[in-house]
């Protein structure tokens, strides 16, 4: 009897870890299936997004987050003070993309893109699409 309970222990013991192994992994997939931090928080207000310039005094890359909009916008300030925003849509199936280390990548089939938005791997074949933008003395404007 004694063996019996051993190894029902065992086998409910098992059974534990592995559950608790599989919910940290899945926790940790569906953490890595968005963007774990989203960029500057804005609205969309008559197909256009209003950031203000000074977001660009520290850093110049921004991820721009519209709220309710499906895809995140990726502004570079320029060194002549211009600025270049892609659309972080997938051009293979409209997917949206996360932003990595050096590019965005998306997480459909696989396509990756550097910083400027040229495709870096398949099966995506077209650039991102570049956003028109236009400064006013305290706001850069985004139209979307």
């Amino acid at each position: 009897m004694e063996n019996n309970g051993r190894r029902t222990f065992l086998k409910d013991t098992c059974k534990i870890c592995v559950l608790g192994a599989v919910s940290f992994s899945v926790a940790d997939f569906l953490a890595s299936c968005g963007t774990a931090q989203k960029g500057f928080k804005t609205t969309v207000d008559n197909h256009k997004v209003t950031v203000p310039l000074t977001l660009f005094d520290a850093n110049n890359a921004q991820i721009i987050s519209p709220k309710n909009y499906e895809y995140e916008i990726a502004v570079q300030k320029n060194a002549d003070n211009t600025y270049q925003a892609l659309l972080l849509r997938c051009t293979h199936q409209h997917n949206p993309l996360v932003p990595t280390g050096n590019g965005y990548l998306c997480s459909l089939h696989g396509s990756q893109y550097d910083k400027t938005g040229k495709v870096k791997k398949g099966p995506a074949e077209k650039p991102l699409p570049i956003l028109q933008t236009e400064t006013t003395a305290t706001n850069l404007i985004i139209y979307i």
